[in-house]
């Protein structure tokens, strides 16, 4: 199984971010994120759960529980504000209710 630093290092590394952006959006020190990486701390479940919302990934493939980081589609929301992002939600929400399905034409 591999190990939550391996995994965070990767994903950081995939999404070209610095130590520096991620404790930046998780609110935290880079130092802190340092630590994770060196297997020196764990996150907590808040922190856990923000960087999956950053990597787009659920948290059981950080923790290393799953070897697929996610059965969907994956989306580049890189530049988009907080508000487009969740638009982007409600309308994926929105095509995946039964309700959606059974409009009729």
């Amino acid at each position: 199984m591999e190990s939550i630093a391996k995994r965070l290092i990767a994903l950081r590394e995939k999404y070209n971010f610095s130590q520096s952006d991620i404790a930046r959006q998780i609110g935290v020190t880079p130092a802190l994120i340092s630590a994770y990486e060196n297997q020196e701390r764990k996150p907590s479940l808040d922190k856990l759960v923000a960087l999956a919302d950053i990597f787009h990934v659920s948290t059981d493939y950080i923790l290393g529980r799953s070897v697929k980081i996610d059965s969907s589609v994956m989306v580049n929301v890189d530049g988009l504000s907080d508000k487009q992002i969740e638009i982007i939600r409600n309308i994926i929400s929105e095509f995946k209710s039964d309700s959606f399905l059974t409009k009729k034409k």
